[in-house]
């Protein structure tokens, strides 16, 4: 009897101060935990924090009501059971909220280091966006002075230039004149024509470079048949081609050839620019063949020769301003390292394409194409 005093005590014990204890308890450690997860930023860590202390207050309710259950049906029993279930209650709660309080001490200065580093990051993004952009600025602002300064020499240039080649042919012309000469100066004067009509190349070509990177010059294509621009360019390099004694063959021109939309000076001056190229890194005694096809919707035409050929590294930057080929043949070949970039910009304006084929010692081929009309 005094037993059953005992146990009906406990349970009222339990049932009015043990149970309102750990279920506040147990609410204060599901804020805690709601707090560490807010705390540390909702991640993953926080959720799963958040969802052990939610189930463990679940399991721990669920089996406390079970044995509390049990105190109603059997007092004895039903105590015995539920002595070491709050126990364990206390004692799980007691590690989580120690557990709780030290993950937030080290989350709030994890949060702390974090956000001192992304300061640290977006101070560094800043200064790299600015010192992009200012670099851009002066890219732009070098791009546009040298615009100007070649267009500006190139224009300066060209009248004395030209006076220059004028003067110089009107000597060489006038035998009366170069007959008095010494043969050593006459040859001097035709070296001065020479590097003077180099010169003069080099001011139309920095005019087109010019031209071409300020964006006024334009290009109309219109309707036309390529074969007397093809004919007018081979007719052009004959003289040259016969100083080197190369063979220009161009079999185009007696074909009945597609229209296409170009620009008949341009496209002139494309062919004129491959094929002097042709000549003057072909062969003694070599051959420059042109031919021309259909693909797809486009007009190719295609430079061959038989020339000294280009490596393969080296293909990938002929059409870049200034480059030159180097090696042993062409040294003494002269040239300004512009034509095959303005060639390629007036084959672009044109809406087509330009690439080269070649391998050193057994030539080339240059093809570019030209939209079908």
């Amino acid at each position: 009897m005094d037993n059953l005093v005992l146990f009906e005590n406990i349970r009222a014990f339990i049932l009015i101060l043990g149970w309102p204890v750990l279920i506040l308890g147990s609410i204060f450690l599901v804020w805690g935990a709601s707090h560490f997860y807010k705390e540390v930023g909702k991640t993953v860590v926080g959720k799963l924090v958040l969802g052990m202390v939610v189930g463990w207050f679940v399991s721990m309710y669920s089996l406390g009501i079970t044995a509390t259950a049990l105190m109603f049906a059997s007092p004895k029993n039903g105590v015995l059971l539920v002595i070491p279930v709050f126990a364990l209650w206390v004692v799980t709660m007691g590690l989580l909220t120690a557990s709780i309080k030290r993950w937030s001490r080290e989350a709030v200065t994890l949060n702390a280091f974090y956000a001192g580093l992304e300061d640290l990051v977006k101070k560094r993004t800043d200064e790299l966006e600015r010192a992009y952009e200012t670099q851009i600025q002066n890219e732009r602002d070098l791009r546009q002075l040298r615009e100007q300064f070649v267009f500006i020499a190139a224009h300066e240039l060209r009248t004395p230039v030209t006076a220059i080649e004028w003067g110089l042919l009107t000597m060489l012309e006038d035998k009366n004149f170069t007959d008095t000469l010494p043969p050593n100066y006459r040859q001097l004067l035709e070296s001065m024509r020479r590097k003077n009509k180099n010169l003069l190349d080099l001011v139309a070509d920095l005019l087109n470079v010019a031209r071409l990177e300020k964006g006024t010059l334009k290009l109309e294509s219109e309707r036309m048949s390529p074969k007397e621009s093809v004919e007018s360019a081979v007719e052009s390099v004959k003289p040259l081609a016969a100083k080197f004694k190369i063979d220009v063959l161009a079999p185009l021109t007696s074909e009945e050839l597609p229209w296409v939309k170009a620009h008949p000076i341009y496209l002139k001056e494309v062919l004129m620019n491959l094929l002097t190229n042709a000549i003057r890194y072909n062969k003694p005694g070599g051959w420059v063949r042109v031919n021309g096809e259909k693909a797809d919707n486009e007009f190719v035409i295609s430079v061959w020769d038989s020339g000294i050929g280009i490596g393969e590294e080296e293909i990938k930057n002929l059409f870049k301003e200034f480059y030159r080929v180097k090696s042993p043949e062409t040294q003494s070949i002269e040239g300004t390292g512009l034509g095959l970039y303005i060639t390629k910009q007036f084959v672009e304006l044109m809406r087509g394409r330009i690439w080269a084929e070649s391998k050193k010692g057994e030539g080339s081929i240059f093809r570019f194409s030209v939209p079908l009309a």
